[in-house]
């Protein structure tokens, strides 16, 4: 995709977010909501107020081609807004800067100072007020949101307008909804690399039809990556391992449950989690031994007999499930099977695999591997509804997103692939890492109407 084209659909987004407006752009985890929200608030040059609920100032602008923030784009990073505030804080920012639009990061996070009895009343009284202010201060409001699980129950993934949560209560409300869709995201087999898809809803302007952006995820992963790939330096690296870790163990000790990643201290550990990983991976491109060699050739092909015979009980089980009669007043089965695999750490009883390489890389395995296990965001593999598995297509680990030269002769496992990329972890700890468990649960969704 052009330059020229990736602008033409930038201009065409944009051009539907006007004066008085409530926007929605919807999408699952990784997607690209942010990245797109500051593509468009740079493209437009439109004095803009962006609300991070989720992330901090510098993180944010990671994901920002410069890396710097426009001078019309103001930015607040507090972490816990009402709409009550949110309002406040855009009336005053209008008077000084004429604000014309209005971009909050992201819906689920925000609350109302009004006490509700469930929190799609509340839900409802959040869409409501933004609305007003949309129109009181006539400014376009662009409010991401996540989307529900839903999306993961079809096979190609693609959202509709359905999987925005309480639709039924808040859609009177809004003037236009665009679904964000990568295929590469879910592996699907054909899709295109680096392509967004901004996709049209029933909600919105049917002048404007489906779109397709070049996706680039500037994001401090990237940067991080760019910046360690240039030390050479073993001395500097393990200093900054040593000053990482110090940073995590302070903040996640004591080490006596859960870290939710949602709050400040787990999105905290999340970035340090990624430097930790990164720094290690710099360290492993330059150290790399033929015992090391040897464990991945292991490790990688342990994981990858493991996810096959995972996916073939998971095939199996569906198969059974399918046979069952069909049930509910339509005569649809609804029954769902979900299986999931994913590193599991004891921190009482580490059973981290011992390697000569340990005192080289100096890292406290049993904690880090713990707290990278307590903050993950996602699952290391999913598997819906018996899905075949298309994820290994003989792509070797040098032509892979880490590309290790010393693995040029070994195949991509996805699974191996997902807990370095998609998690914090690094390859020297999934050299370390030996116990895995593999889940399946089956749950059930009905509609009714009254």
């Amino acid at each position: 995709m052009t330059i020229e084209k990736n602008q033409r659909a930038l201009t065409q987004l944009s051009a539907i977010y006007q004066p008085g407006t409530l926007n929605l752009i919807g999408g699952r985890p990784g997607m690209g909501k942010t990245t797109l929200a500051l593509q468009l608030a740079t493209e437009t040059h439109l004095p803009t107020a962006y609300f991070s609920l989720e992330m901090k100032r510098d993180q944010l602008l990671l994901r920002h081609s410069t890396g710097q923030c426009p001078k019309w784009i103001h930015i607040d990073e507090t972490a816990t807004l009402t709409v009550d505030s949110i309002r406040e804080k855009v009336r005053q920012l209008q008077e000084t800067y004429d604000i014309r639009w209005v971009i909050i990061d992201y819906l689920q996070l925000m609350t109302s100072s009004q006490p509700f009895t469930n929190r799609g009343e509340e839900m409802t009284h959040i869409i409501q007020e933004l609305k007003k202010m949309a129109e009181e201060f006539q400014v376009a409001v662009i409010v991401l949101t996540q989307l529900m699980r839903t999306v993961l129950m079809r096979d190609d993934y693609r959202p509709i307008l359905q999987d925005v949560p309480d639709w039924e209560r808040i859609g009177q409300w809004v003037d236009n909804v665009r679904l964000l869709y990568r295929a590469e995201y879910y592996h699907i087999v054909g899709g295109k690399k680096n392509l967004l898809e901004v996709l049209a809803t029933e909600c919105g302007q049917s002048s404007v039809p489906d779109l397709q952006l070049k996706y680039m995820k500037w994001d401090a992963s990237l940067t991080l990556k760019q910046n360690i790939h240039g030390i050479s330096d073993t001395d500097k690296l393990h200093a900054m391992l040593a000053t990482t870790e110090g940073e995590i163990l302070r903040e996640a000790k004591p080490f006596d449950g859960d870290l939710d990643w949602k709050t400040s201290t787990g999105k905290m550990l999340d970035w340090m989690l990624e430097e930790r990983a990164c720094i290690l991976n710099r360290m492993f491109e330059l150290h790399c031994t033929e015992a090391e060699v040897r464990r991945f050739e292991h490790v990688n092909e342990a994981l990858l007999k493991m996810m096959n015979r995972f996916h073939e009980e998971q095939q199996q089980l569906q198969k059974q499930l399918d046979m069952l009669p069909d049930i509910g007043e339509h005569g649809a089965n609804r029954l769902y099977l979900i299986g999931e695999i994913n590193y599991c750490h004891d921190y009482e009883d580490p059973k981290i695999f011992s390697m000569e390489e340990d005192a080289f890389y100096g890292s406290h395995w049993n904690e880090m591997l713990w707290a990278v296990s307590s903050v993950s965001r996602m699952d290391a593999h999913t598997i819906h509804n018996g899905e075949s598995n298309h994820l290994d297509d003989g792509q070797t680990w040098a032509e892979g997103p880490l590309c290790i030269p010393q693995f040029e002769h070994i195949c991509v496992c996805y699974l191996a692939h997902a807990l370095c990329t998609h998690l914090r972890y690094s390859i020297p700890d999934l050299l370390r890492m030996t116990t895995y468990t593999c889940e399946r649960s089956m749950w059930e969704m009905s509609e009714a109407e009254i």
